[in-house]
């Protein structure tokens, strides 16, 4: 079972779960969120077409980012939308064999979960990354996280690779097209730097109420 915290708690021994990583986390899952609503913003223009699964690739400082616009029509609404953010730190010297793979049999089964509506990375720097999945229902992600492909990434590549995981939950009133902010309501925390692995779940206050 997984070790409740509270809202401020910072537990010494794991400092994956230190809340004052809110800022940072918020502030970037803001900045790829601004780069969706721009693309949408101009897909809502006719200035670009966006058909369904179209995934675009560009480098900012030679960094990597990348949009896959699973189900562009329902981004152009104003209905809210929920949110995964993930954060991984990379291990020293981590043995990434595969995960390229894995992430491309994760997109790739993206088809089979409809209520997958957008998925967006970023890579910053030290090969660390950052994902924003957006998606219809809170029940999506429970039902993708049984999926073959994600309980592989999950239970033998994230170990591998990353020193800690942590995954924020939310929504998004009003949409991507709309102005209003992300609000998160949980984060999750995996730590394998620890020896034996440790997990956790934090309720916010305030959570989201979309």
């Amino acid at each position: 079972m997984p070790v409740t915290l509270s809202p401020t708690e910072h537990p010494p021994a794991h400092p994956c779960a230190d809340p004052s990583l809110y800022d940072g986390d918020e502030a970037l899952l803001a900045y790829m969120l601004q780069d969706l609503r721009s693309l949408m913003r101009r897909v809502a223009k006719g200035e670009v077409a966006a058909e369904p699964w179209q995934r675009v690739d560009w480098k900012v400082h030679g960094l990597e980012r990348r949009i896959v616009l699973c189900d562009p029509a329902s981004l152009l609404t104003e209905e809210p939308q929920q949110i995964v953010g993930f954060f991984g730190t990379r291990k020293d010297e981590a043995d990434v064999t595969g995960l390229e793979e894995a992430e491309r049999e994760l997109l790739e089964e993206f088809r089979s979960y409809p209520g997958i509506r957008s998925y967006s990375s970023i890579e910053l720097v030290d090969h660390h990354w950052a994902n924003l999945v957006i998606h219809a229902n809170p029940g999506d992600r429970e039902s993708w996280r049984g999926s073959a492909a994600h309980k592989r990434a999950a239970d033998l590549i994230a170990p591998r690779v990353y020193a800690n995981v942590r995954i924020h939950n939310g929504c998004l009133p009003g949409g991507v097209v709309g102005s209003r902010q992300l609000e998160l309501s949980v984060t999750k925390y995996w730590d394998y730097a620890t020896g034996e692995l440790w997990h956790a779940t934090r309720q916010l206050d305030g959570s989201a109420r979309c």
